[in-house]
């Protein structure tokens, strides 16, 4: 009798195991305009951290070719005028804010990338 419970209740956890994989997907992280405006008006403000920045303009975006291009012009930006935590809060030099202030106008005014 124990042996048909014990049983019974490995199918039933093996079976919820798998119920909850093929439920569960792999987490879809997609870059799109509002999140890009969100991240440069951070940056701007100096709230944004290396690592809100690496998330957004670190990869390739396949979808737009228009906010990929906008991205490329950002890791640009990137390798001039990134200095990281030489002085909080902010991520760029003065000059570099300035250009992300040109990007993130230039962001705001694409329509549906």
């Amino acid at each position: 009798m124990t042996t048909l419970i014990t049983l019974l209740f490995t199918l039933f956890i093996v079976c919820a195991l798998f119920y909850l994989f093929v439920r569960l997907k792999t987490p879809y992280y997609r870059v799109d305009k509002q999140r890009m405006v969100r991240i440069l008006e951070m940056v701007l403000t100096g709230q944004a951290t290396d690592n809100d920045w690496q998330m957004t303009f670190s990869m390739t975006i396949r979808h737009s070719p228009v906010l990929e291009s906008i991205r490329l012009e950002c890791v640009d930006i990137e390798e001039q005028y990134y200095i990281g935590d030489q002085r909080p809060p902010y991520l760029f030099s003065h000059d570099g804010l300035t250009e992300l202030k040109k990007i993130l106008h230039k962001l705001k005014n694409v329509d549906n990338p």
